[in-house]
């Protein structure tokens, strides 16, 4: 008996039973009798698709698109359809054409995402995904694409506070756990990333992405027996392999092969993963992984021309976020670094101390001069604790100027007590709610750049231990420009050796010129004076802060193994005794650094470097 043409149920049932032959045959039945409604064609496209009949699907969503041209779910369902048959230019105008009608479609919005990280786009990609979790901020889907796009595109803060408080939502979907698992994993909540890979390990479609990035998750905890068995166990990358399992795979294998000390093995893979690779956050994270192991096996040509790919990329992604630090000659710390007299220091007010005497300890430096090893020390000693690296001096500095108007640092002298008082129990406020800091215990806070906060220490903790950690400025400078920072301002200063030459100059005048009449409560300690006398010089800094016990310091490398997540570049190296690998490494680039030598050579003059 022939159905009813008018009666979608059998064609939907038989989409449902999985024949979608038996559909496209009642679909096409409907059209032969004069029905050509939207339904019916939506249906028809439905069991094309089904059988991997993508070209002729594209044609009914094309016919769609011109019976309701004014309906943006068929933009979208076209645009979808483009992008699976690779025309991703065509997509991104039927996506267009879709937010012209509906501006705040979130659905549109989200596959507008997907196809920006198709076209290699990471910017785009963001702006589409953050407009999409405007729109529907309910959603954890849209709320996880959002913070992945943050992620790669150096925003991390944004990134966790997008997913840090994942454990209150609603039950996750499997197909979100491998995503949200990374996410997690990205932003430091490593735990919480390791259970929800665990779970996706279970998952059949997801198994092999989820087996490949929890054993990176597992080397960046420096759990490297627990990486090797899982990466043992993944298949051989086959070019037959979607491309984001097959980039996991090689990944995760280079990772492990390079903190094994197989460098050649890991720059074949990276290699052979380059040649493959497609839009910029891709190449970019595998141009700086191949230039570890190039460097590791002395090629250091091929080094130097992986990092210079790779700053050029970032830079690209960086100018795109923010154009302002585009402009030529902009340097980031120089407009950071904004100095006070010492008359106007002279002229502060004078207040009463705080009341809590346990003021933090501060590392202060540039970037790469030692500073988590120092952190790390301290940490191991039962009576200190540290909070990983964070920002909460410029948070105080940031409230000073939305709260009361004033500039840092010439509004220092305006806060009387009670304001400081105000910033301190900010400042405590932010270092509770990290879980980090131990009851009982002295606060480490180590953040390289504070050096650029030194007045603002000296006003609210002016009696506060400050370790000034020191390095050969060379070394510091190539260890900089061999890192995968993330933030837009640091990969600016990354860029070239150059800019960073000039900004280590502009961080270490800061501190000079304002050391010279703050007369700081400082330590200044040298790296490589540091690893020459490890125990001499622990004992010089339990001796600077009143400790007795200085053993479990010497064991520091046990204790930040047991830590886990360690959230800067030297979490590999802070699990080794100390020893004098990094020292002097910058010789072996000399040709490169020569150029540079000029910019840097008041400063080596003035820590004692010239020769």
């Amino acid at each position: 008996m022939p159905i009813p043409t008018n009666d979608l149920r059998p064609i939907v049932q038989a989409l449902q039973g999985g024949h979608p032959r038996e559909a496209e045959a009642l679909a096409r039945a409907r059209l032969a009798a004069g029905v050509h409604d939207r339904s019916g064609l939506t249906l028809l496209a439905l069991a094309l698709q089904a059988q991997d009949r993508a070209g002729e699907a594209l044609a009914v969503h094309a016919e769609l698109t011109r019976r309701y041209p004014h309906e943006p779910l068929e933009w979208n369902n076209f645009g979808t359809m483009l992008r699976q048959c690779g025309q991703l230019e065509d997509a991104a105008r039927a996506y267009r054409r879709g937010l012209e009608l509906a501006p705040g479609h979130a659905g549109l919005l989200l596959n507008a995402g997907l196809l920006e990280n198709e076209r290699g786009d990471p910017v785009g990609a963001l702006e589409c995904f953050m407009r999409a979790h405007a729109a529907d901020p309910r959603s954890l889907e849209l709320r996880i694409h959002a913070a992945l796009a943050n992620i790669q595109c150096g925003e991390v803060p944004l990134a966790q506070e997008l997913v840090g408080g994942w454990a209150a939502w609603e039950p996750v979907a499997p197909e979100h756990l491998l995503d949200l698992g990374w996410a997690l994993g990205m932003v430091g909540q490593t735990a919480d990333a390791e259970a929800l890979l665990r779970r996706a390990l279970e998952e059949p479609v997801d198994a092999v992405s989820a087996q490949a990035r929890l054993a990176m998750l597992l080397e960046r905890n420096n759990r490297l027996d627990e990486a090797r068995a899982l990466v043992d166990g993944l298949p051989a990358p086959a070019a037959q392999m979607p491309t984001a399992l097959r980039n996991d795979i090689v990944s995760a294998q280079a990772a492990l092969a390079i903190r094994e000390s197989e460098p050649a093995g890991a720059r074949a893979l990276l290699e052979g993963m380059l040649a493959q690779a497609d839009g910029p956050v891709v190449r970019m994270n595998v141009l700086f992984l191949l230039a570890r192991a190039c460097d590791r096996l002395d090629d250091r040509r091929a080094a130097m021309e992986s990092l210079g790919e790779a700053h050029r990329l970032q830079t690209a992604i960086a100018a795109r976020l923010e154009p302002e630090i585009a402009v030529p000659g902009y340097e980031p710390l120089k407009r950071a670094a904004r100095y006070l007299d010492a008359a106007r220091f002279a002229a502060w007010p004078r207040l009463a101390p705080a009341a809590d005497p346990a003021t933090p300890v501060f590392i202060v430096g540039f970037p790469r001069s030692g500073t988590t090893l120092l952190e790390q020390v301290l940490d191991a000693h039962p009576g200190l604790s540290s909070m990983d690296e964070r920002a909460f001096l410029q948070d105080l500095i940031e409230h000073m100027r939305s709260a009361w108007g004033l500039d840092y640092p010439d509004g220092l002298g305006e806060l009387d007590a009670a304001r400081c008082d105000e910033l301190r129990a900010l400042y405590a406020s932010r270092v509770a709610a990290t879980g980090c800091h131990r009851p009982g215990t002295r606060l480490v806070d180590k953040n390289p750049l504070n050096i650029l906060r030194l007045p603002l220490i000296m006003r609210l903790f002016p009696d506060a231990p400050i370790i000034l950690a020191l390095r050969h400025p060379c070394d510091v400078i190539l260890s900089c420009y061999m890192q995968n920072f993330r933030t837009s301002v640091f990969a600016l200063l990354c860029s070239t050796l150059e800019t960073l030459a000039r900004g280590y100059v502009n961080a270490m005048n800061f501190w000079i010129h304002h050391a010279a009449f703050m007369r700081p409560n400082a330590c200044v300690l040298r790296y490589e004076e540091l690893i020459g006398d490890f125990p001499g010089h622990v004992r010089r800094l339990a001796d600077l802060l009143g400790l007795d016990d200085v053993e479990p310091m010497l064991r520091y490398h046990e204790h930040a193994r047991g830590k886990g997540y360690i959230s800067t570049p030297s979490y590999a190296q802070v699990v080794q005794p100390p020893n004098r690998k990094a020292v002097d490494r910058w010789r072996r680039y000399a040709d490169d650094f020569a150029p540079i030598l000029p910019i840097l050579a008041p400063l080596l003059e003035h820590w004692g470097y010239a020769d």
